[in-house]
């Protein structure tokens, strides 16, 4: 594989700007990377700069690019491991690994967190994976001629599962929308809070979705949710309000069967969720939310974004546990 066009540049936005020797080193680094859904989820971390507690990842990371440049550093060169841990994650978005493609392009557009966090090193990144997020979103439906199966009999089954498959996502979600109300408390959208709304229904869209990364229309869905709620929602809600807004049952139930510890680096309102329900006494979770979540203190979000930030949790969830 040769060279990405942009790579040089990912170095330059980072504040390094290597010989043309280096990086070609570097790739070879990356290309020797053997892609899996644990792989994806510590390269996302080390990329978003959770290092804290990865020393035997990150040792082994370095070691990759050791072997193809006997000269790179084994310490203290953090930043350059966050490009490189990017540019890996690119490289599988582009690769024909369709579903650890989304995983990846799912990760760091969950981990950037609508923009809650502080940008990456190389911010373009996440941006090819939104772009990313949304071409599948329109093609999810479609098989590609490397997946086909040999027999044209056997093809035009699969294509036609895969039709059915999304018929029936789309079927389902349309009587949820019209419904009105929750399918997990049995609760009208217009007597729930707009920050419950945004929430109960980004997890419930998710559970809809059967297919990665879900509706193209994502987006627009939760917001005409979270308009049920209010017609006129207010412009942003603060992230720790949002989470205190929710039923404690409701919270104790997503705690215990949607916040795996090994994605919590990656699912920062989950793991908010996660540790309201773990650290409830004396709300210690307020004052640990921005050092365990790196969402800056007292963050405001608009409550659509709120929903669909949700929604992405929860189908990178769904996602990992089939792919894992």
């Amino acid at each position: 594989m040769n060279m990405h066009g942009d790579f040089s540049e990912w170095f330059r936005s980072a504040g390094m700007n290597p010989p043309a020797d280096v990086l070609q080193k570097r790739w070879a680094g990356v290309e020797a990377i053997q892609f899996d859904a644990d792989e994806i989820v510590s390269l996302t971390e080390l990329f978003f700069g959770f290092f804290d507690g990865k020393d035997t990842y990150v040792a082994q990371f370095r070691k990759v690019f050791q072997d193809a440049d006997s000269s790179f550093r084994m310490r203290d060169n953090n930043q350059e491991l966050s490009v490189l841990a990017g540019a890996a994650l690119v490289v599988v978005m582009d690769s024909d690994l369709i579903e650890l493609g989304d995983l990846a392009a799912l990760a760091l557009v969950s981990s950037a967190a609508q923009n809650l966090r502080a940008a990456p090193c190389v911010a373009e990144i996440p941006e090819r994976a939104v772009k990313h997020l949304g071409r599948r979103a329109v093609s999810r439906g479609k098989i590609k001629a490397d997946d086909a199966p040999q027999d044209e009999n056997k093809t035009e089954l699969l294509k036609l599962r895969r039709e059915l498959d999304v018929i029936g996502e789309e079927s389902n979600v349309l009587w949820w929308i019209f419904g009105e109300t929750s399918r997990d408390t049995g609760k009208r959208w217009s007597k729930c809070t707009v920050p419950q709304a945004a929430l109960m229904a980004g997890k419930e869209l998710a559970d809809l979705a059967r297919i990665a990364p879900g509706p193209a229309s994502a987006a627009a869905l939760l917001d005409r949710i979270v308009r049920h709620a209010k017609a006129k929602p207010p412009a942003q809600v603060a992230v720790k309000d949002a989470i205190a807004s929710m039923p404690l049952d409701w919270r104790q139930k997503l705690a215990g069967d949607c916040c795996p510890d090994t994605l919590k680096n990656l699912r920062p309102i989950s793991q908010g969720i996660k540790m309201s329900v773990e650290l409830a006494a004396n709300e210690a979770w307020v004052g640990a939310l921005a050092p365990s979540t790196k969402i800056q203190r007292g963050s405001k979000i608009a409550p659509r974004l709120l929903a669909y930030q949700f929604f992405l949790e929860c189908v990178l969830v769904s996602l990992w546990s089939k792919v894992k």
